[in-house]
């Protein structure tokens, strides 16, 4: 029998996932009700929606993603994914393509790459709409067939898939060539105002090291200098609670609030905000 890995499932969120040497990964994810996922976009990713809809946001915009539509995200991104089924009650089902540094790098030298100028729109986007067109219709039924009949490629199937759909992307999109062939690392940001935005999104310490454009060990450096010799894990709490009183305050009651600020249940919500303030949630004043 072959030592290759085979196919995955997740509860009622199912992902198959194909990787074979680390040259790439294809997966299809579904999901029989709403499904909220939240993370970060670490490599290019094309999305193909099967059926139902898909919705992606950002900080910057939201993009609703229907069947038979395709879609972009660029790497290095925190995105909130909504995966709904139909209106009919046909399961979500949705196809992607993760394009990495290193593949792309390999091919760059294979191709002619457009000579589209990168508009100001498409430079500042971190997800958007990829046209219909049959080029990509075909890429994404032949790549469906492949979990359908559960039969894994061989890694000459999937790097040609791969490269298949980068020219895809650039014929319909020239200008993506600015932004897929972008091999720049992300720059170091400003601490403050990064965490002041991402407080409560659900991210661990290297990850958030990673989107500032640091190492870790350089991220909790500067971190202690900026806020004073806090930890980051002290200060997102912190953060955290600061904000839910500031909602609870407004008459927002604490099983919403739990949820927005980013503590995962009601439970550890209370624990934490009792330890801090004192009282409860539930018994702050509302002004």
């Amino acid at each position: 029998m072959s030592e290759r890995k085979t196919f995955r499932h997740e509860l009622t969120d199912m992902k198959y996932k194909i990787n074979e040497n680390n040259i790439e990964n294809f997966f299809c994810c579904t999901a029989i009700s709403d499904k909220v996922c939240e993370g970060v976009i670490d490599e290019h990713m094309l999305g193909f929606v099967v059926s139902g809809e898909l919705t992606l946001q950002s900080k910057e915009k939201k993009v609703n993603i229907r069947n038979g539509e395709a879609v972009f995200i660029r790497r290095n991104h925190l995105v909130t994914k909504l995966k709904k089924p139909s209106k009919n009650g046909e399961p979500f089902k949705g196809l992607f393509l993760r394009i990495n540094v290193p593949f792309l790098k390999s091919i760059s030298k294979q191709i002619v790459l457009p000579a589209t100028p990168l508009s100001n729109s498409v430079s500042q986007s971190l997800h958007f709409y990829v046209p219909q067109h049959p080029f990509l219709t075909g890429l994404f039924q032949s790549l469906d067939a492949y979990f359908t009949t559960g039969q894994l490629p061989s890694p000459m199937i999937i790097e040609a898939k791969l490269k298949e759909a980068v020219l895809v992307l650039l014929e319909l999109k020239p200008e993506l060539a600015g932004v897929l062939f972008d091999f720049e690392e992300p720059w170091k940001t400003d601490l403050r105002g990064f965490m002041d935005k991402n407080y409560s999104c659900d991210l661990t310490i290297e990850q958030l090291a990673h989107y500032t454009g640091r190492s870790l060990s350089a991220f909790k450096r500067d971190f202690a200098d900026s806020f004073e010799g806090e930890t980051p894990a002290r200060w997102i709490v912190k953060r955290r609670l600061d904000e839910s009183m500031r909602l609870l305050k407004k008459g927002i009651p604490a099983s919403s609030v739990y949820l927005k600020v980013g503590f995962k249940n009601l439970s550890h919500f209370s624990t934490a905000f009792k330890r801090q303030f004192g009282i409860l949630p539930t018994q702050v004043e509302t002004k």
